[in-house]
């Protein structure tokens, strides 16, 4: 939720620079009236009455909750247990409640109210608020049955929440923590791939069965050095799954010593053949994500009882890196229907066709994949030479249907949460509202958020109604004024930001990631710091990247830095702006490259499917330009090698990521939700 940015808009909507909604003067006012109120509750301001129209104003409740809340945190008391209970009980099924519930809780578990506590949390499944109970049932002596909950909780592969300390301390001194469950607790942290959490889980085993834990921990912890070792010494004893963790974690950061120590691992005399495929899989799939020459030859040695879905797709990406064409086309045709029909491999199919067999013969793969608003489908419509086919077909815009659906309370709170600026209870009241709706009522309500000008909530209602035609509902244009204004100061397409906006925060203007990185374009404020003085634009002050009026310049700006730094290649900027310029460079290939096979090999599918979608989004908002959508062809330039421009390398290699935190899930489904 955003607190900063509520006072920095004021009254004003989420949307900047967007005209509001036609409202009466005096909806306007209690507006503004809620608006200040809830400034005054975060201020612990004194407050005046509220007058009669904020008490009836559709989200009154949430002031009152914000009371509430205030006063939880700065004196809790019987009285004031009471109210809350009241407020709660008498709003059983609404939204407001949630996370007034939840704190009120805490705080009855804080203060031992065990009475009330355990009367009103029964239903919870909130880690903390569960281990509460446990220590509730503790205290008040109802032990029937609690060891065998609190072992259940005591067991799980996840940090316990402190909560949890008092009972689990009982578990110790009932002598109900024994040997067996303390190893098998640590082998599940071990095999979810958590060494921190098997290093604290660890300390509960006794010493004389914790060797093949702490070995196994050292495999997650030093692979290179603990792979290396028992390449050396072939008799020392490992356990089966710890050798393939540790191999995992090293093929990933150095595919190479992964490599040169496999031949020394095949040796060792505990070597099975199941563990021997294991490995050579991952060995395959770490040399193709860092590009290694042996990439080929090591997806030919691995076993066919090992070939799942990541290795059919990346021995077919390092085919296409090599420029082997011939064995790409020889893998495709093994797919299986569920990965042979994606858009993806029809068009490398035919793109390998056409490499090995000729223009002619790859024609009509070209043009089974051509026709569709898709990355893959832009790129086979420019081998035809054939215009793009954005498939746009508008909905039913059912002024009457949206009427009666923008009267329902729900919906009513929603609409006045979002113009308020409560984005994120906006959200909760509108899902509520929509929990069980058909898609032509979602279709309906997606039409209404877009009137609303709630664009975020528009196009992922339209997704949930699984509708992709209506581009004008999926493709909006809010701040127009501001986009025009960054256009205009780094001379960039106005669709290029539109199209980077939308996949970065899908117009979310509070959106933030795990690494702290902001606002609609996503920067870090570092990075948006540094570009302010670069390009003499206002340094963003505290909270500032959570106003349009700053992350949309800020944001066009870094963009366009990148642009030049790659020369105009949309691909490596689109990835660099996503991933950082740091692993681009690690990324570059030893020779000019197309840009599609490129971007193909980018190991990180969130960022492989960034660049993607981004480009997707461009010929979408460009659908209307007069000379029609730019060709991806023209955007994509050759990738340059390493060596044939050493700046695209210089310095960036040193550098972590720019402005967002980055999965590096290879060789998995894309985290990023691609259906939007």
């Amino acid at each position: 939720m955003l607190v900063a940015a509520v006072a920095a808009f004021g009254a004003a909507s989420a949307f900047g620079d967007q005209a509001p909604a036609d409202v009466s003067a005096d909806t306007a006012a209690v507006r503004k009236e809620f608006l200040a109120a809830m400034q005054r509750v975060r201020a612990r301001a004194v407050e005046p009455p509220d007058s009669q129209a904020l008490i009836a104003y559709p989200i009154y409740d949430y002031l009152q909750a914000a009371r509430l809340h205030r006063d939880l945190d700065a004196h809790p008391s019987d009285d004031l247990d009471a109210m809350i209970d009241t407020f709660l009980q008498d709003r059983l099924t609404l939204p407001v409640t949630r996370a007034l519930r939840r704190d009120w809780l805490a705080s009855l578990a804080a203060r031992s109210r065990w009475d009330w506590f355990l009367a009103r949390s029964a239903d919870t499944r909130d880690p903390a608020l569960v281990c509460d109970r446990l220590v509730g049932r503790l205290s008040t002596g109802d032990t029937g049955k609690l060891a065998e909950d609190a072992m259940a909780v005591w067991l799980q592969a996840a940090q316990p929440p402190p909560e949890c300390g008092g009972v689990f301390a009982w578990l110790h001194a009932q002598n109900l923590i024994t040997p067996a469950a303390a190893e098998a607790r640590t082998r599940m942290a071990l095999a979810a791939d958590n060494a921190h959490l098997a290093r604290e889980f660890v300390a509960d085993v006794p010493p004389e069965r914790a060797g093949e834990l702490m070995q196994w921990l050292r495999l997650l912890e030093s692979p290179k050095a603990a792979i290396e070792e028992l390449g050396s010494h072939l008799d020392t004893p490992v356990e089966p799954d710890a050798l393939v963790a540790g191999y995992t974690h090293l093929s990933r950061t150095d595919a190479t010593t992964a490599l040169n120590v496999m031949p020394w691992l095949l040796k060792r005399v505990d070597m099975s053949a199941d563990v021997a495929a294991r490995l050579h899989r991952l060995a395959a799939l770490g040399a193709a994500y860092d590009h290694l020459p042996m990439a080929l030859a090591a997806f030919r040695a691995v076993p066919a009882e090992v070939v799942d879905d990541d290795v059919r797709e990346w021995r077919i990406r390092a085919a296409l890196w090599a420029g082997d064409f011939p064995a790409a086309l020889e893998w495709i045709k093994q797919l299986p229907s569920t990965l042979a029909s994606q858009p993806r491999w029809r068009y490398w199919r035919a793109r390998a066709t056409e490499a090995t067999l000729g223009e002619d013969v790859a024609a009509p793969l070209y043009s089974d994949v051509a026709g569709m608003r898709d990355y893959y489908a832009y790129l086979a419509a420019d081998r035809l030479h054939r215009p793009y086919d954005l498939n746009v077909h508008p909905t039913p815009d059912d002024g009457q249907a949206q009427s009666t659906l923008g009267v329902a309370p729900g919906m009513v709170r929603a609409h006045e949460l979002f113009e308020c600026n409560q984005l994120e209870d906006a959200a909760v009241e509108w899902a509520v509202v929509l929990a069980d709706a058909e898609p032509a009522t979602r279709i309906q309500a997606s039409h209404l958020a877009s009137h609303w000008g709630w664009y975020t909530q528009a196009i992922t209602t339209l997704t949930a109604a699984n509708e992709w035609d209506d581009l004008a509902l999926r493709y909006p244009r809010p701040y127009d004024t501001l986009v025009a204004r960054a256009s205009t100061l780094t001379t960039l397409p106005g669709e290029w930001i539109y199209s980077v906006m939308r996949q970065e925060s899908l117009f979310r203007p509070d959106a933030t990631s795990r690494a702290d990185a902001r606002g609609l374009m996503q920067l870090q404020p570092r990075t948006a710091a540094q570009v302010a003085h670069r390009w003499h634009l206002a340094p963003p002050v505290r909270d500032a990247l959570f106003n349009p009026a700053s992350a949309i310049p800020l944001g066009a700006a870094y963009l366009k830095e990148l642009l030049d730094k790659y020369h105009g290649e949309l691909g490596l900027t689109l990835a660099a702006y996503d991933a950082g310029p740091w692993a681009v460079a690690r990324w570059l290939p030893g020779r000019a490259t197309d840009a599609d096979v490129w971007v193909e090999n980018i190991p990180y599918n969130e960022t492989r499917t960034y660049v993607q979608r981004v480009l997707e989004h461009i010929v979408a908002y460009s659908r209307e330009q007069p000379s029609g959508p730019p060709r991806l062809t023209t955007l994509l330039a050759p990738v340059p090698s390493a060596a044939g421009d050493p700046s695209l390398t210089r310095a960036a290699a040193s550098r972590r990521p720019a402005h967002s935190a980055l999965i590096e899930s290879m060789g998995s489904p894309a985290h990023t939700d691609t259906s939007l």
